[in-house]
């Protein structure tokens, strides 16, 4: 009998030993809440990754657990895309041996962006609870982090990019036909429109990645200039993710020549073959370039004599750089015949033209 008593003793203290060590195990692995460290803000350009590092002290935590929520971005929904919510899962990923969290933007959309299909508005940003914790380093945190996605800039094949607008200058009754280009990585499930078609009307369209103007575009005379600010757009799920704003100035053909030329008669009288005497002196007209507006700079680009390349005397042709105006210097080096110059104009529009002078060369 008090072999039993001791026995049950025993067991009483040994449950109680076993009970005190659970509790004291649970108080000595209390869970701290940290501050992840992440930047508040970012903002990113549609088609481009973002990668954010995590602290080391989070990141190297041997079990450290990242996850995401997203309470506080409207659960949009997009037909048969799916949600916001979904595309959001599919955006937002954590790698362990980087420690590095990324954003996928092309999986995305634009803040701020309407869906032409059916009026659904993206969120002025992204945010989003990152949630940490490691059982083995006894932390554990929540940070939002408020990004922000820009539409991407499109490029126009063969003009100036770099330019806040790119323009182009098109002569009357030349094609004019624009390449419009993306980077690769978000031209998936896209489709190609113009914004502001509404106030362009149909001289304008856009077929696959070409931006086309319709034969007829700008003065039905063709002789004023008239210009179109387009603004071709990539569009997914009828967001626009990418877009730029483009200006065409359609004018009439440059008419360069020496001569003279009566606009209002449409008469064109040539002046470019002249005779004069040998080893004088000798000033051209200057050429005629209409519309005049345009007349910007001229130059010699070469000269031939009697058919063939010929290389003057250092000093004897010169041409005036803003009129265009030939000066023949008096000289005894120079021999008889026919001095045949290409003389090129470039306009203020940047449009270069080319044409020819000839001045025969004989004793007086």
């Amino acid at each position: 009998m008090e072999m039993l008593k001791n026995y049950t003793k025993l067991l009483l203290i040994a449950g109680l030993i076993v009970s005190f060590s659970s509790c004291k195990k649970d108080v000595e692995s209390p869970m701290n809440n940290i501050d992840i460290g992440l930047p508040a803000n970012s903002s990113v350009v549609y088609g481009n990754d973002q990668e954010i590092v995590l602290p080391s002290n989070v990141a190297g935590a041997s079990d450290v657990q990242v996850s995401f929520e997203f309470s506080q971005v409207p659960n949009i929904q997009l037909g048969n895309s799916g949600s916001l919510h979904d595309k959001l899962k599919r955006a937002l990923s954590f790698d362990k041996t980087s420690g590095k969290i990324k954003i996928q933007s092309a999986a995305l959309y634009p803040n701020d962006a309407i869906s032409s299909l059916n009026g659904s508005k993206i969120p002025s940003s992204y945010k989003v609870d990152v949630i940490a914790n490691s059982k083995s380093a006894g932390f554990q945190g929540r940070q939002t982090i408020d990004f922000k996605i820009t539409p991407a800039k499109l490029n126009i094949k063969g003009l100036d990019n770099q330019a806040a607008i790119p323009f182009a200058y098109i002569l009357y009754g030349d094609a004019a036909n624009f390449d419009l280009e993306a980077s690769g990585n978000i031209m998936q499930d896209i489709n190609w429109d113009i914004e502001n078609k509404s106030t362009i009307g149909t001289d304008v369209s856009v077929v696959n990645s070409q931006l086309r103007f319709m034969t007829g575009a700008g003065d039905p005379a063709k002789k004023t200039e008239k210009s179109y600010d387009v603004i071709p757009v990539l569009k997914k799920d009828g967001f626009t993710v990418a877009t730029r704003s483009f200006r065409v100035f359609f004018i009439p053909q440059i008419k360069f020549f020496y001569g003279t030329y009566y606009s209002d008669l449409d008469l064109t009288l040539l002046f470019n073959n002249i005779h004069i005497a040998l080893s004088n002196g000798y000033v051209s007209a200057v050429p005629t370039l209409f519309p005049e507006k345009y007349k910007s700079t001229f130059s010699i680009v070469s000269i031939e004599k009697d058919g063939k390349s010929f290389t003057a005397p250092t000093g004897v042709f010169s041409i005036n750089e803003k009129t265009g105006s030939i000066t023949v210097t008096k000289n005894t080096s120079l021999t008889a015949g026919a001095y045949k110059f290409t003389v090129k104009a470039v306009t203020t529009t940047g449009l270069e033209f080319s044409t020819t002078l000839t001045l025969n060369m004989s004793q007086g």
